[in-house]
């Protein structure tokens, strides 16, 4: 089955705006074109919409993802530069991870100082308070 970029954008939650953007950088290599240029989607090519939407999200860059892109189709002796790419990526994502959790931390307790100073009355967050504590 082929999907226009209107259908995928419904399938995929992603704006067209956006996959005409990664289109247009070679990111879908595999999409085919009618007589007229439109562009429509195999099955195969909304998985690859998915993965690239999944790379974006990991902060991966455009130039990183056109790279794993073009080495995909050359087989088994691209794969350990496939894989280096992935792996700096899953490395980047950890390391966010570990620093979203210290934010965490950082923000729960902020929170329950909150609430400790709205169950007590006392502004004790407030440098401009009597009761401000550092």
């Amino acid at each position: 089955m082929a999907y226009t970029i209107i259908e995928v954008e419904k399938k995929t939650n992603i704006s067209s705006h956006t996959l005409r953007f990664w289109a247009k950088k070679g990111l879908f290599p595999f999409i085919q074109r009618d007589k007229n240029g439109v562009k429509y989607f195999s099955n195969k090519d909304i998985g690859w919409v998915e993965w690239v939407a999944c790379l974006r999200s990991t902060g991966m860059s455009l130039e990183d993802i056109k790279e794993y892109v073009y080495l995909f189709p050359k087989g088994i002796k691209t794969a350990p530069r496939r894989r280096e790419l992935l792996e700096k990526q899953y490395n980047k994502i950890k390391e966010d991870m570990q620093n979203l959790q210290k934010v965490q931390e950082k923000l729960k307790y902020k929170l329950d100082l909150y609430s400790e100073m709205i169950e007590t009355g006392v502004d004790f967050l407030n440098p401009n308070s009597k009761d401000y504590r550092r």
